[in-house]
């Protein structure tokens, strides 16, 4: 493997499973050949007069690298272009600009192919171009047989360094950015309404606060010439890292690095420092009133200060294995949740941002952040139950904070992550793409390699140290989309009781249980309950 530099070293939709797609297949998590001693990343080598890649992490080590994971017996070659830049870049009064120029230039059509011509070229090589846009990092993926690796490149590369990027296509992708945003998040998908509406109650006034698909005010204020303008600025050679996967010849790495020198832009503007998330106090809660909502959404999180490369981590993430993992059965909150009582289908927890990788259950690459926050996803429960769920939920947050994982229950939970995380690097696919973030981020170990060398060696007392270290269950924010939502705000805050009925008997254990939550005590006042109508929430 190879690290080489670009140039400069300045440095969907809002889930992976709506990736955008240009061509056939699904992005990322194919299974193929590399094996393990490809996962190291050698940053001696260079290309032309450029240094090595510097130590410091990112963002100062934003641009310039590139990640090679050769394999001869692959039938496949992944690409994977990485920009240092997102939706914390967007502009003031123009949220929503760095995914409508990534769009532009990747559904907009090249200089020599109109976009309907670009799909017709892509389809019979059953190869793909996508894309996702996060906070702070951009990526193009790119995927195709090996054999037609020579006629794919051209596309890809009049893609990313020669896009039309004219008014048409502009006025008609706006549209589609401007429908996702009313449309489909605001109106079609209270689960990521409301992990969305989470991040904007946690960083308002923040970079992070808006959307990547933005606001209607933004989209509706940008111009053609806003786009392009942006384009130059972050979607530029000096906020590159380029990773190249599979069955490609000797050299071919190097050319795309190249290629890309010589075909991006090369006037990147610096990558501007983050303001910390704004402090708060107590447990806050906002509302989104969506009138006529037949089902309650609810995230709850804080910013996290414990995070990839802190020696607390590897600890923070098994215990959120027992208090959370992702669509997996094991975490308590789903036991406690949806097993026992069958509220909803799934509740999980994370230690960091996350993104499921497509239709799988692993968490997504290339989403990598500079500020992180844990957060609990609640998937939406019937109205009438809302209110025992939360208090449900928190509950069990405050038995954790306290707690960590149970002493009996260590041992089961370790010797499951120790199996299961080894399925998040199936793929050479995923490996390039933990490489890269291990780069970005500047880790002196890969990331799973540490949590995998770091858990046989953890016992009770240093995960629940961690635990008590990184997370609260006191200043927390929870963003509810319901129903109703001022009759549920005066509920909250007189913390009156909130029995539970079911529609099927349930043991005499769980009705006890029941009866204790029911009154367990929420403490959140009513000026700490904020009621927003679904109509004004990235209006602007």
């Amino acid at each position: 493997m190879t690290a080489a530099c670009f140039g400069p070293r300045e440095f969907s939709r809002r889930d992976a499973e709506t990736q955008r797609r240009v061509g056939r297949g699904e992005p990322n998590g194919r299974r193929g050949a590399t094996g393990a001693a490809a996962l190291g990343v050698l940053l001696a080598g260079s290309l032309a007069a450029c240094g090595p890649a510097p130590a410091t992490p990112w963002p100062a080590r934003g641009g310039g690298t590139v990640v090679a994971m050769p394999s001869a017996s692959s039938p496949a070659v992944t690409i994977r272009v990485v920009f240092a830049a997102g939706s914390a870049d967007d502009p003031a009064g123009r949220e929503g600009l760095t995914q409508l120029a990534v769009r532009l230039m990747l559904e907009g059509g090249t200089e020599s192919l109109s976009y309907p011509e670009l799909l017709r070229a892509l389809f019979p090589m059953a190869a793909e171009i996508s894309w996702n846009v996060d906070r702070d990092q951009t990526l193009v993926y790119a995927r195709v047989p090996a054999a037609l690796l020579d006629k794919f490149y051209p596309l890809l590369l009049d893609v990313l360094t020669r896009p039309r990027m004219d008014a048409d296509d502009f006025e008609r992708l706006r549209a589609i950015s401007l429908s996702e945003l009313e449309d489909d998040l605001k109106v079609g998908d209270d689960e990521e309404l409301g992990k969305e509406a989470l991040e904007a109650f946690l960083y308002e006034g923040h970079p992070y606060g808006h959307p990547t698909v933005g606001t209607a005010a933004g989209l509706a204020a940008m111009t053609l010439d806003d786009v392009r303008a942006h384009r130059e600025r972050v979607l530029c050679s000096g906020r590159v890292t380029l990773g190249v996967a599979g069955g490609f010849p000797e050299g071919f790495d190097a050319r795309v690095a190249s290629d890309l020198a010589a075909g991006l832009p090369a006037s990147c503007a610096p990558v501007t420092p983050l303001p910390p998330p704004p402090s708060f106090s107590g447990r806050q809660v906002l509302i989104v009133d969506k009138p006529g909502n037949s089902a309650t959404a609810i995230s709850i999180g804080f910013p996290e200060a414990v995070v990839r490369g802190d020696p607390d981590f590897p600890a923070l993430a098994l215990a959120l294995v027992h208090f959370g993992q992702h669509r997996q059965f094991v975490g308590r909150l789903m036991q406690q949740i949806r097993e026992k009582r069958g509220f909803n289908y799934g509740d999980y927890a994370y230690p960091e941002h996350f993104v499921q990788e497509g239709w799988e259950r692993y968490p997504a690459v290339n989403v990598a952040r500079r500020q992180q926050l844990f957060s609990i996803w609640i998937r939406p429960v019937d109205p009438g139950n809302a209110h025992f769920v939360l208090r449900l939920a928190m509950r069990e947050l405050e038995t954790f904070v306290a707690g960590g994982i149970p002493d009996a229950d260590l041992e089961r939970i370790r010797t499951f992550a120790l199996g299961y995380f080894n399925l998040y690097r199936q793929t050479e696919s995923r490996r390039l793409g933990y490489a890269i973030d291990d780069l970005v981020l500047g880790l002196d170990k890969p990331f799973l390699d540490g949590l995998l060398d770091a858990w046989p060696s953890l016992d009770a007392g240093a995960v629940r140290r961690a635990v008590a270290r990184a997370v609260t269950s006191e200043n927390v924010k929870i963003a509810i989309v319901a129903p109703d939502g001022a009759a549920l705000a005066d509920a909250l805050a007189a913390d009156g009781p909130s029995p539970v009925e079911y529609d099927t008997p349930k043991s005499d254990d769980i009705l006890a249980e029941d009866a204790v939550t029911a009154t367990f005590p929420l403490r959140i006042p009513r000026e700490n309950i904020r009621v927003l109508p679904v109509s004004n929430l990235f209006s602007r």
